[in-house]
């Protein structure tokens, strides 16, 4: 009781701010995006118990909704994290105080965790209002031959409270997790614990699962049926983000090897003190470009007028749309609380001459080196897992385009986010105290 008389004192004292809105967006767009690939998974479930889709195809698009839903999760999870991050880095110095008046860190951790929850509250009903907004646009996309209904598209008042269920509980992991790694301490604002050193390890379980999909896919050594195709498919396209923050990290030592410019060598650098962080903001985009690549092989390998095959690709095409907002989303919200979480270093170089444009500079490397990675590398991987069906894929010249329009688009959108963050270089660095 008293910790939550503390905890609204203190929101009452400093009133909301602009990294509480930032914060409140991130959980809206996270609860719009997981309502919406509920509502679509709704539709198609609604469609094959009504018997107005053949049964076989039915059940095959279901599932394929599943592995979209599936991919996009890690996204929500990921973007959760960042909007608590952000939450909790302008709290540092205010609950370092209260713990030099004596509040407990249980208790300071308990006000922390009500700040996130609360903001997730406000963000979950932004989102379901924006959901609600939505689902008419929705609505026009055809699947399965049919367009879809509004009334198709909003599932049963349990699955919205779920998700909100779900984007809460989110909210309050998000917060033990980086309270395990941020501790307010009552003589220091905060005391960080250095990341863990990326395992090869990664590289042997990428491996094993493209090298189960070659043997029963390309080389069909294994007989096997379309839904283990597509489980295996789904295997290699998520264990990509094992390799991911590998890759992410050498780039990044070869660039700041040979970086000629100090915002390049910062960024660079960067990137290799914490590659899992930088992977995160891009992995979602990232697995759901992988995806797309696969999905675009479809339209060719079916017969002429195969609906399903449409389908497919329509839904990669779905799925990098909704990967590319909420990493747009990301971006922005990731990268501000990076430069809070820095702020005394972002005051101590430009107290040291470093200009402010540079310090922009290397923000907007910092998300560029690791979105150009892990999407080209995405991009090339999936690829060259399909390179035995190249012809056939290229001669289905729609799809692929719209894959590649799709991924670009989505870059470009995420390092135009980036800029979100830039006006807070110029505030935290230029400041006489650490807010």
């Amino acid at each position: 009781m008293i910790t939550l008389k503390l905890w609204a004192r203190l929101a009452r004292a400093t009133g909301p701010r602009a990294t509480d809105v930032l914060s409140a967006i991130a959980f809206a767009f996270a609860t719009a995006a997981l309502l919406a690939v509920l509502g679509g998974v709704n539709a198609f479930r609604m469609r094959l118990e009504e018997g107005r889709v053949d049964p076989l195809d039915g059940q095959l698009v279901l599932t394929l909704s599943f592995v979209a839903a599936a991919l996009l999760l890690p996204a929500v999870w990921t973007l959760a994290q960042a909007a608590v991050r952000l939450a909790i880095a302008r709290r540092d110095d205010r609950l370092a105080a209260l713990r030099l008046a004596g509040a407990t860190r249980g208790q300071v951790s308990a006000m922390a965790v009500l700040d996130a929850v609360a903001q997730a509250l406000v963000g979950v009903v932004v989102g379901a209002m924006l959901a609600l907004a939505v689902t008419p646009g929705i609505a026009r996309i055809e699947f399965q031959g049919l367009p879809f209904t509004v009334a198709e598209l909003l599932p049963p008042a349990w699955v919205w409270l779920a998700a909100a269920g779900a984007v809460l509980l989110t909210a309050l992991g998000a917060a033990l997790a980086s309270l395990r790694r941020v501790h307010v301490t009552p003589l220091g604002v905060a005391q960080r614990v250095s990341p863990k050193r990326l395992s090869l390890w990664r590289i042997l379980g990428f491996a094993i699962a493209a090298g189960a999909y070659v043997a029963v896919v390309v080389l069909d050594l294994v007989p096997a049926e379309l839904s283990v195709s597509i489980a295996l498919i789904s295997v290699v396209v998520l264990a990509y983000s094992l390799i991911g923050p590998l890759m992410i990290q050498g780039i990044a030592w070869l660039v700041a090897k040979d970086a000629r410019s100090p915002a390049t060598l910062l960024a660079a650098r960067r990137v290799i003190d914490d590659p899992r962080g930088a992977f995160n903001i891009v992995g979602a985009m990232s697995v759901a470009v992988m995806a797309g690549g696969f999905a675009s092989l479809a339209p060719a390998a079916a017969a002429p007028g195969d609906a399903l095959a449409v389908d497919m690709a329509t839904g990669a095409a779905l799925t990098i749309a909704i990967a590319g907002v909420l990493g747009a989303v990301l971006a922005g919200i990731a990268q501000s609380a990076k430069v809070l979480d820095q702020r005394r270093e972002h005051q101590a170089m430009h107290r040291m001459g470093v200009e402010l444009p540079v310090m922009r500079a290397a923000l907007v490397r910092q998300v560029a080196l690791p979105l150009v990675v892990g999407v080209g590398g995405a991009a090339a991987v999936a690829l060259l897992l399909i390179l035995p069906s190249f012809m056939l894929w290229w001669s289905s010249a729609g799809s692929v385009i719209t894959w590649a329009l799709m991924a670009v688009g989505a870059v470009a959108v995420t390092l135009g986010a980036t800029a979100a963050a830039l006006p807070l270089v110029k505030r935290v660095a230029t400041e006489t105290a650490a807010a």
